[in-house]
């Protein structure tokens, strides 16, 4: 079948690999999913540069990725094959993925945090594979899922928009980490497509309002173009200047601040932006260190990370999907399997700046 394959950092290659051998993964949940689209993740670009993202977020520490990655865990297409007798009604049905299945013994997963269990694997990181020729993703025209992590989607919804539900079970579960309340306002910091899905789910969840700050065109454009009431262009712009408009439209200070940029001008100025009793959500984990004032976190305000999503998260996601809560429609941009290689490595190297959210359609 053909593949776009991660060699090592930056090297991204379009070729033919040996479609994936279900049997040999000795789990008879298996089925074999014909890709119709696979969404293109800000995490796939870190990949690309050589970080791991979900081992920065998920274990707090760098791990160093395997050689051989199929990138891709934002997944829609249909069954074609199963391993066991139980799955035999997902034959044919379109589908969404739950990209990775947990251990279910760990102490995190028997608390209920399945989210954070170190044992996870992953669809389209190489987490948890052990080793192999090549690791499971979604940049290739077959993938090797798990038949509980198959959510039958129905007609109405396309497979690009399925294949968004992945980051917009994330944008939920960031929601609720961030403490939205009804009625309070809401700051987003970076208004790609995470920030997007989270000022739309604030939205949802009763923010009265919400603002969202970027420096790329068309994020501010599709910001305002959703009904984002405030959209900030931070182009050129001071910290002390961005620190005191972002003030102004919220005088109280906002309940629950996003960053998903992860700089330190973002750390202070989410900080600054804070209410009494505010959450900020660190969205982005980078190896780094920031100063924090203690007296910044008075008045009960918190600093918290978000890891992954649930199944819930995602089955809710596609029920807002369904109902109009969210829209993704105007995001997509889409691009063939060929093309993928060109295209990732000058959006992760920033040559090009103009895309919002890349689709590989089939």
């Amino acid at each position: 079948m053909k593949a776009v394959v991660l060699e090592r950092p930056q090297v991204l290659t379009y070729r033919e690999i040996p479609v994936w051998p279900l049997e040999e993964y000795d789990d008879p949940d298996f089925v074999l999913v014909k890709v119709a689209a696979c969404g293109i993740c800000g995490s796939d670009y870190r990949y690309f540069l050589g970080e791991n993202p979900w081992a920065q977020h998920t274990l707090g520490k760098f791990v160093e990725n395997p050689a051989n990655i199929v990138l891709g865990h934002e997944i829609a297409g249909e069954v074609v094959a199963v391993l066991s007798e139980k799955n035999a009604s997902l034959l044919g049905q379109r589908v969404a993925i739950l990209s990775y299945v947990t251990c279910g013994k760990c102490f995190d997963c028997r608390s209920g945090r399945g989210h954070l269990c170190v044992n996870t694997i992953h669809i389209g990181h190489g987490q948890g594979w052990g080793k192999r020729d090549y690791y499971p993703g979604a940049y290739a025209e077959y993938v090797p899922v798990w038949g509980k992590g198959c959510i039958p989607i129905p007609d109405s919804v396309t497979f690009g928009e399925a294949a968004m539900l992945d980051i917009l079970g994330v944008a939920i579960h960031v929601a609720q980490q961030g403490a939205i309340e009804p009625g309070k306002a809401v700051l987003v910091m970076g208004a790609g497509p995470a920030g997007n899905a989270i000022a739309q789910a604030a939205r949802a969840l009763g923010a009265s309002y919400v603002v969202a700050t970027d420096r790329v065109d068309i994020a501010l454009e599709l910001a305002k173009k959703q009904n984002i009431d405030y959209a900030v262009d931070v182009r050129g712009r001071p910290t002390e200047n961005l620190i005191q408009e972002l003030g102004q439209l919220a005088p109280d200070g906002y309940c629950s601040v996003f960053d998903s940029i992860g700089t330190t001008e973002s750390f202070t100025i989410g900080m600054s932006m804070l209410g009494r009793s505010g959450t900020l959500v660190e969205m982005a984990v980078h190896d780094q260190v920031v100063s924090v004032n203690l007296m910044s976190i008075g008045s009960e305000r918190k600093i918290v990370t978000s890891c992954n999503s649930t199944l819930s998260d995602f089955t809710c996601a596609l029920s807002w999907l369904e109902r109009g809560r969210f829209q993704v429609k105007d995001w997509l941009t889409t691009l063939s399997l060929a093309e993928c290689p060109e295209k990732v490595a000058k959006v992760a190297t920033r040559v090009e700046r103009q895309t919002f959210k890349l689709l590989i359609g089939f």
